[in-house]
């Protein structure tokens, strides 16, 4: 064996490391990415080559089968598990509720009654059964649509119509809010009556809005606007209703209105006169004269007016109240009564006289009452018509 000679051996080793190791590339970035490379190249190459086998192979395999197609394969037949189910057939959505003015105007619709309301209208002042709404507020037409909104009011998830719908519009109602919905057939049903005039109050609804959470609210006043009485002058109250699935009740707001400080409701009558022949060629009788306040309110002056024949004068003490122009001897003759308190009633016997050489006939006169506050400006009443008494006089026999 011969020995290794160590001069050569370190000669052999140095020209080893000049020719081999520059070209060993060291394992930085670059050469991580280039071996990625490398490797996605290799592998898009091989999944190439599997995607044609896949396909060449079924080809091929066709090919040979239509050269030789041997005997018919059996056909499985289904077991029961593989039959198709049958499909269970839902029922069709029910319509939405929703509808718009001109859809509601074009309807034939029936309302709640409306016979149960303030003055007791019947079917052929109101009627209420297959009636169309109107849409014209200029007319006086009955069942007017004033006003309409949305919302899930039943909780059923579809949007139901709400409106508000007055009677005889221009004559202070009545009027009432109803919910609409529709039926499986697409027909306009009515729900319910959400809320509608009363008797004392309210005597006007305003309008309405329907909540998300399926309140309707609904807003009134207390007194109805008309001549001599401005809807400004009317208290208003929003009020919240809800369905409990039979009707509706309410569960916000008050229940009821206060005194309304511009509203007064005074009135007045009167008995007959009748004449007996006192001495000296003169005649005198009483009448028995009722003032009443129904106001939840004072009225804070009160006055009398008498509209007599000028051949009657007021005499006795039952005259004593008046403390305006009583003394002198004018037509119309003035009667201050002052204060009248809430729900006051007075009973007045007046004493009337015809003067001695002073015939007159037998006819009529009147007394009238006026509300006025303390400074003396005539208070507004929905009703004047019994603000005027009327009474006759005439000869005892």
């Amino acid at each position: 064996m011969p020995e290794f000679d160590d001069a050569r051996l370190d000669t052999a080793f140095l020209t080893y490391r000049e020719t081999m190791l520059p070209a060993v590339a060291p394992d930085g970035p670059t050469a991580v990415r280039q071996t990625v490379r490398r490797r996605r190249r290799r592998t898009a190459v091989s999944l190439a080559a599997a995607l044609l086998m896949a396909v060449t192979v079924p080809v091929a395999g066709q090919a040979g089968l239509r050269r030789d197609p041997g005997p018919p394969a059996a056909t499985a037949l289904p077991t029961p598990s593989d039959s198709p189910s049958p499909i269970a057939s839902s029922p069709p959505p029910v319509p939405d509720g929703r509808m718009s003015r001109a859809e509601l105007l074009a309807a034939t619709v029936d309302l709640p009654a409306w016979d149960d309301l303030p003055d007791r209208p019947n079917d052929k002042v109101c009627p209420s059964r297959g009636v169309r709404l109107s849409g014209d507020p200029v007319r006086t037409d009955t069942n007017l649509l004033v006003d309409l909104d949305y919302g899930d009011v039943d909780r059923d998830g579809l949007t139901e119509t709400v409106v508000l719908v007055r009677c005889l519009f221009g004559s202070r109602g009545p009027a009432q809010v109803v919910a609409f919905d529709r039926d499986a057939a697409g027909r306009v049903v009515t729900l319910g009556r959400v809320a509608a005039t009363a008797e004392p109050t309210p005597e006007w609804l305003i309008g309405l809005e329907v909540r998300a959470d399926g309140v309707t609210r609904v807003a009134m006043a207390d007194r109805a606007p008309g001549v001599g009485w401005p809807l400004e002058q009317s208290q208003r109250q929003w009020r919240g209703y809800k369905w409990d699935g039979q009707r509706f009740r309410q569960t916000e707001g008050p229940t009821a209105f206060g005194p309304n400080p511009y509203a007064v409701d005074v009135s007045v009558s009167s008995s007959n006169l009748a004449l007996a022949r006192e001495p000296g060629d003169s005649f005198a009788g009483t009448i028995e004269v009722r003032v009443r306040n129904a106001s939840a309110g004072e009225v804070p002056k009160a006055v009398l007016s008498f509209d007599l024949p000028w051949q009657l004068r007021p005499v006795g003490d039952g005259w004593k109240r008046c403390r305006e122009n009583m003394r002198e001897a004018l037509v119309p003759y003035q009667c201050t009564l002052g204060r009248l308190a809430p729900h006051a009633d007075i009973r007045l016997t007046l004493r009337l006289q015809r003067g001695q050489g002073m015939p007159l006939p037998s006819g009529k006169a009147t007394i009238e009452l006026f509300g006025t506050d303390a400074d003396g400006n005539g208070l507004r009443e929905r009703e004047r018509d019994d603000n005027v008494a009327t009474f006759t006089h005439y000869y005892r026999s």
